[in-house]
């Protein structure tokens, strides 16, 4: 059962505070902030579905999208991860708050289990989330102790945390991890034609079918991104396609970026990557890991034509079928690539950009 907290008067809320939650005592002592937004809420919390506590979930929300979480104030995770952008910035390498690039592409967010980050290195959004927190490009915490003294000082927080976490007397990291792992274990936009096609609820068009039976066969993508009947539209989909295995796909002829190898230091992982979500990809341009690839087309054709030979190429992509022997060479024609597009792009979900659980809260002052 949900976490609700029910007001048996109405006339005691403070609609006019920068929160529109009904007011608690505040148990922190808190200052207005200089910060020129607000974040606005509803009295009753939305309903999140994966949460047991609403009120958690709100307060995520609002952490994600705080720049006050950044050294500067100009930097919060939603800066790289926009709504309006599928939860990624269509960027090659995203900004921090220092306007340093980041190293890797920004992917899009979904609720999943497993390794996390282009390297795997994390297995969950509890231990994910200040990672960019604490990064010397991305946020810049050096110090998390001043990041939560810095929270608790603030007007709006004094209003949401007492809901989140009922009597508590002070602000700590874990509550802050907490309540963000909340919000994104509701990230889930997989309401899509392909789904709706495996329910017999529509019918793929001739182009997607093509596409489709592509992905699952000659062209060999599901090989790498474990799909199956079972798990479209699961809460064990994990993205479509993503998986905790990690693969060399012949980017390059000598490796820049070790990826996985670079965090277990194995020889034989240098230069694999996890694979990513394929759900929505048709809106979270560029692609792979460095975002070297600005459409979809671009990426059917490195794995059409394109894959290069190295040390540790994954025998998936390779002609022979085993690590050294000749990168494939798939030969795909331009109608059987379009029906690939085609099909990826029935994975799309457009609530994603319109789902108001997942809006940025803030607004000016």
């Amino acid at each position: 059962m949900k976490l609700k907290i029910t007001f048996s008067v109405i006339a005691f809320c403070l609609v006019a505070l920068s929160f529109t939650f009904c007011k608690k005592p505040e148990p922190y002592t808190a200052k207005l902030s200089d910060s020129a937004e607000k974040p606005v809420l509803p009295e009753t919390p939305i309903d999140y579905p994966a949460s047991q506590n609403d009120y958690l979930a709100a307060l995520g929300r609002v952490l994600f999208f705080d720049k006050e979480l950044s050294l500067n104030k100009n930097v919060a995770c939603g800066t790289c991860h926009k709504q309006e952008n599928a939860f990624c910035d269509n960027l090659q390498f995203s900004l921090g708050t220092n306007n340093l690039h980041t190293k890797r592409n920004t992917p899009s967010i979904f609720a999943r289990n497993g390794r996390l980050f282009w390297d795997g290195r994390v297995n969950n959004f509890q231990d994910l989330v200040f990672r960019p927190v604490e990064d010397k490009i991305e946020m810049n915490i050096e110090d998390v102790s001043k990041m939560l003294d810095r929270i608790a000082d603030i007007d709006y927080y004094s209003n949401i945390f007492p809901y989140a976490y009922p009597g508590a007397t002070r602000i700590d990291s874990n509550m802050i991890k907490s309540a963000i792992t909340e919000f994104l274990k509701n990230f889930n936009f997989s309401n899509n034609k392909f789904s709706r096609s495996q329910a017999l609820k529509e019918q793929l068009t001739t182009s997607e079918a093509m596409g489709k039976d592509l992905f699952f066969g000659t062209a060999k993508c599901s090989q790498c991104h474990h799909i199956t009947n079972d798990n479209f539209g699961s809460s064990s989909n994990n993205g479509y396609g993503a998986t905790n295995e990690s693969h060399n796909i012949g980017l390059d002829a000598e490796v820049v970026d070790k990826g996985v190898g670079g965090i277990s230091g194995n020889n034989f992982e240098v230069g694999q990557f996890l694979m990513p979500v394929l759900l929505n990809i048709e809106y979270t341009a560029p692609y792979m890991h460095d975002g070297r690839f600005k459409t979809l087309e671009e990426v059917i054709e490195h794995y059409d034509n394109g894959v290069k030979s190295n040390p540790n190429l994954d025998p998936i992509l390779t002609m022979g079928g085993f690590m050294g022997s000749a990168p494939q060479k798939l030969n795909l024609t331009s109608i059987q690539k379009t029906a690939l597009v085609d099909f990826l792009k029935t994975l799309s979900d457009p609530s994603i950009f319109t789902d108001s659980r997942f809006s940025n809260p803030f607004v000016p002052r």
